[in-house]
């Protein structure tokens, strides 16, 4: 049990640091600092692939632990149930606890994730807004024309040419 709770230890460790650079990425977001966003992507990219290395590792230790004592699964056990089988109140407490501890980090960097998407969106839709002023959009401009005289074809004073 104790390779397990180790495990799920170094699984809270890695999630802090993902709401870390979650949060950091933030930042990165707001101030429109895309080199510091792409590196802070690659180490969340690393981080990923270090929770997944943990989790294969507490599946085995698990199924270890259950070997141990002559209980075989096919299939995943969650910690949760894992802490239903425990003997020891203790185990069972400490289980629970990390369990707590992981789910708490989980939805905190998902709540972190949803903002920093939000902030993204928000970002590319001010420059849509930016690039459709600066563009010629091919719709009739908002200048009032008499509808008995001839329009000259107006032309925008535009910088760029949206077919580019």
């Amino acid at each position: 049990m104790e390779a397990i709770v180790q495990i799920l230890d170094q699984q809270i460790e890695v999630h802090r640091h993902l709401l870390e650079l979650s949060l950091q990425k933030r930042q990165s977001i707001i101030s429109n600092d895309v080199e510091q966003l792409m590196q802070m992507t690659q180490k969340e990219t690393r981080l990923i692939r270090q929770v997944d290395q943990l989790e294969t590792e507490r599946a085995d230790a698990v199924q270890s632990y259950m070997r141990s004592r002559n209980m075989y699964v096919t299939a995943a056990i969650t910690i949760q149930t894992l802490s239903k089988i425990a003997v020891k109140l203790e185990e069972k407490q400490s289980l629970a606890d990390r369990r707590e501890q992981l789910l708490d980090l989980i939805e905190e960097i998902r709540k972190a994730n949803e903002l920093n998407q939000q902030l993204i969106q928000h970002s590319l839709a001010y420059i849509n807004y930016s690039m459709d002023l600066l563009v010629d959009s091919g719709e009739q401009d908002a200048i009032y024309h008499h509808p008995l005289q001839e329009q000259a074809p107006y032309r925008a004073n535009r910088m760029f040419d949206r077919k580019a």
